[in-house]
């Protein structure tokens, strides 16, 4: 199972970016009596500063060749909402909520590459207008209620669909890391009955921090957790993207 649901409040949706190019007039009169002169073109391109944050968030978040074993699955649509209780586990944080929707401006999302059937990974990054906006995402979803929420939450959106029985869900932090300037990451660990099979589903998110962006890498696994080693790697690619110019 992939993390479409999960991913739903946490990556973040492309949108595309209009440039506005204003091009200078490169006429020349022929007949005039002025020696002819070579003038270039000019060309302005202004950009807005969420512009350029959409343009740097395209170049962060992973790519196929970040994840080499790994194939890109195809687009999944979803219209799945946690609603007021995922604001609420999510401190109705407005960066932490726009990470996932299809219109954030300043935002994008990697696809889902998965490995075999039982790994997929992916990732989101948004910008926060300042430094003291992101900072404030980490803090939120930090907070000590979030594991809990988070584990009804999930719980509550799997039991929607009768294919899962038998569901109950656990979410702990996952050990810290060093990557960016914050970095916080949770495992949700899912019991579950398909089919007459009990199965263990692993979802890990590790939310990173650089200046003004946010970035989540989420990863999710059938019975063995996602390899720490490779959290760590992935995590410390990204870190290195939202650092770089």
């Amino acid at each position: 199972m992939g993390m479409t649901k999960a991913r739903r409040v946490l990556a973040v949706g492309l949108v595309s970016v209009s440039l506005l190019v204003a091009c200078g007039d490169g006429d020349e009169d022929s007949s005039s009596s002025q020696p002819a002169t070579t003038v270039a073109p000019v060309t302005s391109t202004t950009l807005s500063q969420v512009q350029l944050d959409k343009q740097k968030a395209d170049r962060i978040v992973l790519t196929a060749a970040d994840v080499p074993g790994y194939t890109v699955d195809p687009p999944e649509s979803d219209d799945s909402d946690f609603g007021e209780e995922g604001a609420e586990c999510f401190k109705n944080n407005a960066l932490l909520l726009r990470v996932g929707e299809d219109a954030d401006p300043r935002g994008a999302s990697s696809a889902n590459f998965s490995k075999g059937e039982d790994v997929t990974v992916g990732s989101g990054v948004t910008f926060g207008e300042t430094e003291d906006e992101a900072r404030s995402a980490i803090t939120d979803i930090s907070a000590s209620t979030f594991p809990a929420c988070f584990s009804r939450l999930l719980s509550a959106e799997l039991k929607k669909d009768p294919t899962f029985t038998n569901v109950t869900a656990t979410t702990t932090k996952l050990p810290a890391i060093t990557a960016g300037d914050q970095s916080v990451g949770y495992r949700t660990v899912v019991k579950t009955r398909v089919a007459g099979t009990n199965l263990t589903i692993n979802f890990d998110f590790t939310f990173i921090r650089v200046g003004r962006a946010v970035a989540v890498l989420d990863a999710s696994s059938l019975g063995t957790p996602y390899p720490a080693a490779e959290r760590m790697r992935l995590a410390t690619v990204l870190a290195g993207r939202m650092a770089a110019p």
